[in-house]
Order: structure tokens, then C-alpha cells, then sequence
């Protein structure tokens, strides 16, 4: 049985950032991978070298489709699915208000497109964020809100019968960040005078970030995929600049940033095993 996983993500660059890792494994494994985007991405920050911020501003979302494009080809996970809706920008943002932006879609409407792209591809796991949005993002939390619905309203035939034939998901996961790694991560950063953008600089505290430790049930190891990972995140080049954090690691740093991803289950209907690592055990 060739087993598929869909993640559901805000913005192009999400997935990888987020899901890079899993996705390489699952596509490496022999397993169907795709991933949904909401938005367009089009409030993102442009620090991408020798672009003009003011030329790209007003294609900025034609741009970030474009490196969405090579970043899944990267990942191994087919072409874009793009919702169509606009970027909401950070909280507290002139974004917010946009009636295009997903932080105000029409939440029935939404689910309904998540369904139609979950009956049409058919997962066995799904993956969005936890309820926080790992960090808060307006578009983060909800995505986190329409795919969780949509994870279960798909399954309900009198639900969205125009989306296709019913599915059942039997795994679904949430994307995190345990709380004891942004500690440590931001703590070894600070230390070493380097930018974190897990809080404020010179704090040696964090800001509110990822989920308790106790919470996150999941951890796969993707250290196998850390380069590739790497390379998909430099296909975003709008949005990761040769200064990115992402890109400017320390070597000791770099694999426990990117080498392992964490979830928390929130849905199986297959026994797991203790201490799971795999978003496809026991399927």
C-alpha cells in the first residue's frame, strides 16, 4: 500500500522549515507526500540578495510561487496546491484587516477547500500546526483551526458532498517545537552573539514559543535529509537571505536545528508504539 502525507502550511517556506525533513523521509520511503498552502505569501519580508524590495513588492506572490515550485521539487512533493488566499502579515498588522486575508476567510469556505485537496489525494497522515501556530502567526493558528476541522469533516459524506468521496485520515499530527529546544537554542545563540529569533536579543530568555516538552509525543529523526533540507530552504530565496539564521548556523548548531522535527499526535486510529518516531507507525 503506498501510503500518503499531506501537511498543511500557511506560507511557501513553511513547509520547509517546518515539514522539510518529513517530507524528504516519507518521498525517500517510497511514500506519496503533497502539501497545501493557504496564502500567497505576499506580506513576506524580501531580504533575498540583489532583489529590489520595491520592484518585487507587487509580485511578491507570483515570486514565492515560484520558489514554493522549486522548493517542493526539492522536497519530492509534487507541484503546488495553493488555496488562494492572501497573507494576513504578523499579528497586530495592517494585514490583518485585508478581507482577502486568510486570518479573516470565511472558515466553512476554507475547510471545504481542505476537504476537496484531502478526498482528492487520499492521506493516511496529515500534519498542520499546533494551536499556537508554533509562534503565533494570524495565518499559522488558522490553518491550524481550518485543517483540523477539515480532518474531520472529510470523513462525513453529508459534509462538502460536492468535494469529492468521503476519507477517513487515520493519523494526524501537529507541528511543534518543544519549549526545553527553544530554551537551549536561543540560550546557545545569545551566548555566542549571534541573532535568535526565538526572542529578544540580549535576553537570555525566550518568548513564547513551541509547546511544553511533555506534550510532544513524536520525534523523527531527518538528519539523513539535514542537506537537502538546506537546499529546499535556500530555493526561497525572497524570504531566506544569504544572512538568514537558517543559513548562518554554527556547524554544532546546524543538526540540532534541522535534524530532528517534533509533533504531537492528535488523532490515531492505528495502535502507536511507546516512544514513537515515525508519523507512519503503525499503519
Amino acid at each position: 500500500m503506498n501510503l500518503g502525507l499531506m501537511c498543511v502550511h500557511a506560507h511557501p517556506d513553511d513547509e520547509t522549515i517546518s515539514t522539510g525533513g518529513v517530507l524528504l523521509r516519507a518521498a525517500a520511503e517510497g511514500r506519496r507526500t503533497v502539501v497545501v498552502t493557504c496564502t500567497g505569501g505576499e506580506l513576506g519580508e524580501i531580504v533575498g540578495e540583489h532583489m529590489d524590495p520595491v520592484a518585487v513588492r507587487p509580485r511578491l506572490g507570483e515570486v514565492r510561487r515560484g520558489e514554493l515550485t522549486n522548493a517542493l521539487a526539492i522536497l519530492g512533493a509534487g507541484e503546488p496546491r495553493l488555496l488562494g488566499y492572501r497573507d494576513s502579515g504578523m499579528v497586530g498588522t495592517p494585514g490583518n484587516d485585508d478581507p482577502r486575508a486568510f486570518w479573516r476567510a470565511n472558515v466553512d469556505a476554507a475547510v471545504g477547500k481542505v476537504v476537496a485537496e484531502i478526498r482528492a489525494f487520499r492521506p493516511d497522515v496529515l500534519v498542520t500546526y499546533d494551536a499556537l501556530g508554533i509562534y503565533g502567526h494570524p495565518d499559522h493558528v488558522q490553518a491550524h483551526r481550518v485543517a483540523l476541522l477539515a480532518s474531520e469533516a472529510c470523513a462525513a459524506s453529508a459534509l462538502y458532498p460536492e468535494a469529492g468521496e468521503p476519507w477517513r485520515i487515520p493519523k494526524v499530527y501537529l507541528v511543534t517545537v518543544p519549549q526545553s529546544f527553544v530554551a537551549m537554542a536561543h540560550r546557545e545563540l545569545t551566548v555566542r552573539g549571534l541573532a535568535s529569533p526565538f526572542g529578544p536579543s540580549g535576553s537570555t530568555q525566550p518568548g513564547p514559543f513551541g509547546s511544553p516538552d511533555e506534550v510532544v509525543t513524536t520525534i523523527v529523526d531527518v538528519s539523513a535529509h539535514v542537506q537537502r533540507k538546506l537546499a529546499a530552504l535556500r530555493a526561497h530565496a525572497s524570504q531566506i537571505g544569504p544572512s538568514s539564521f537558517f543559513l548562518n548556523l554554527p556547524a554544532d548548531l546546524t543538526g540540532l536545528a534541522f535534524g530532528a522535527e517534533w509533533f504531537i499526535r492528535q488523532r490515531a486510529l492505528v495502535a502507536v508504539p511507546e516512544g514513537e518516531d515515525d508519523l507512519f507507525a503503525g499503519l
